[in-house]
């Protein structure tokens, strides 16, 4: 063989709703032999297209759901950087130099195989990569989330593409299947697609063997205060979620999303509340709110429009803490792990400041909610998106907070929030932290390293770690502007 080698890498789906788990992991990466020259900057052509839906991610372009996949890895590496051309137009072809990220129905002609989701084929000279293009499979099911991989009706895995082409980027720069060659560990770069959706500690480390480590990359971190002797150690959880703006027509209602992760059903309270706020001195309150839960394909599965008159008043009212109003909305809902979004709007198209409520009802540690999102209209003062959470436990809960609104230009034709700044305030309503244009902020490369920052260095972004109690995120235009904009709270050690 000359010293162009053709080679070529692939992960599996996972064809039923079951993962095979391990007991224990060691800790191993294995490479595959080439690796790009130091100091090379690897254009990769965004050709993915629209995805012709909004993903359960907000997004409705591949390109852009599949971007932080490349930014994940320039996050952890020194030697190679990966750049993007989003919607690119560029030839796709192997051997051209290019190095395409496309959907094909075939590998440049020959078939994928069966249950494959996406395949790297590379080209090298001299044992270093000179080439490297990455196909998905347009016969598989893909979406974009975050968290546990979800499951279909059927069965099928519904796959998140960008976790998808975090681990074709692992071949490319050089990595092979740890599990396939008797390394059992947690990683992006195993064989099969999993509930792993970040770079593990095993990833990062076979990544920096062939590239070297960022400067500063592992300062240490303060270590968190002991639990006191003779109290039991909890995990810390998001519960209690809420979100409070204004509430208009069209694409200015409420959208708000969360996550359910772990494999069994979690027993949750949604209220929409609006003139018991009005009753607390909040002008302009929507007078009467409807809500509708969506499953993670769209489908309704509940809506309600007065809580007394739904058909789980009665369940509401056994919680405890069902509105005080007649007119505002509460469901009871045993849900599945998985996506959910809630919508909230007012009955015959009226309008004011409303707020949404995700109220934990069980303790099982088998499932919790996390990830949560609402998008909405930002205003000034009062018109500010304002999202309130509860820490619980006895650990540190680390989040990562973003404030989104230029990215959103292709899923609304409404006016987006052009510069959102958020903020972090306690329980006392002091303010613990506050960024605007994350790129800026001393936290930029933690941020990155997430592997899911704002994708406009416009929109803003905070890491931070908190102890149990109340915490609220405030949303507003850096210079008083206003328009749609997005809040979300992304737990970082579920």
């Amino acid at each position: 063989m000359s010293s162009n080698v053709f080679s070529r890498f692939s992960v599996a789906a996972i064809v039923a709703a079951s993962l095979v788990i391990f007991s224990s992991f060691a800790h191993g990466y294995v490479l595959e032999g080439p690796s790009w020259p130091a100091g090379s900057v690897v254009a990769l052509q965004m050709e993915l297209g629209s995805a012709g839906r909004t993903l359960q991610d907000g997004t409705t372009s591949w390109n852009d759901a599949a971007a932080p996949a490349p930014d994940e890895w320039n996050a952890v590496i020194r030697e190679l950087q990966y750049s993007k051309v989003m919607n690119s137009n560029a030839s796709i072809s192997s051997g051209d130099g290019v190095n395409s990220v496309a959907f094909s129905s075939t590998v440049f002609g020959d078939s994928f195989g069966s249950g494959v989701l996406a395949v790297t084929t590379y080209l090298t000279n001299n044992n270093k990569m000179a080439e490297a293009d990455v196909l998905f499979n347009k016969a598989q099911e893909f979406d974009s989330y975050r968290g546990n991989l979800q499951f279909g009706s059927n069965g099928q895995a519904i796959v998140d593409i960008r976790r998808v082409l975090l681990h074709e980027l692992g071949h490319a720069l050089g990595l092979d299947h740890p599990d396939q060659h008797g390394q059992h560990v947690d990683a992006i770069m195993n064989s099969v697609v999993s509930n792993t959706y970040l770079l593990t500690a095993d990833d990062i480390a076979g990544a920096q063997h062939l590239y070297g480590a960022p400067a500063g990359y592992g300062s240490p971190t303060p270590t968190p205060s002991p639990t006191p002797s003779g109290t039991p150690a909890s995990p810390s959880r998001l519960v209690n979620l809420s979100t409070r703006m204004r509430v208009g027509t069209g694409e200015n209602v409420l959208i708000g999303g969360f996550i359910i992760q772990g494999d069994v059903k979690k027993k949750v309270l949604l209220r929409a509340l609006g003139p018991s706020l009005g009753a607390q001195g909040i002008a302009g309150a929507l007078q009467d709110p409807q809500m509708t839960l969506l499953d993670s394909t769209g489908a309704v599965l509940q809506t309600n429009d007065n809580w007394q008159s739904g058909p789980d008043a009665s369940d509401v009212a056994a919680t405890g803490i069902p509105p005080t109003d007649p007119r505002e909305a509460a469901i009871v809902a045993r849900l599945v792990p998985g996506s959910y979004t809630v919508v909230v709007s007012g009955v015959n198209n009226t309008t004011g400041i409303a707020m949404v409520e995700n109220y934990t009802l069980d303790t099982y540690e088998g499932s919790h909610v996390a990830n949560i999102s609402t998008r909405g209209y930002v205003g000034v003062n009062e018109d500010a998106l304002i999202g309130g959470f509860i820490v619980r436990g006895s650990d540190p809960k680390t989040i990562l907070l973003r404030a989104l609104g230029p990215s959103l230009g292709g899923s609304t034709t409404s006016a987006v929030l052009i510069d959102p700044l958020v903020e972090l305030h306690d329980s006392n309503g002091d303010l613990l932290a506050t960024n605007d244009d994350w790129q800026n902020g001393s936290q930029a490369a933690a941020i990155r390293a997430t592997g899911i920052p704002p994708s406009d260095p416009r929109e803003s972004a905070l890491i931070s770690t908190l102890n149990a109690g109340n915490y609220t995120a405030v949303v507003r235009g850096a210079h008083g502007g206003s328009g749609i904009g997005l809040v979300e709270i992304y737990d970082l050690n579920p």
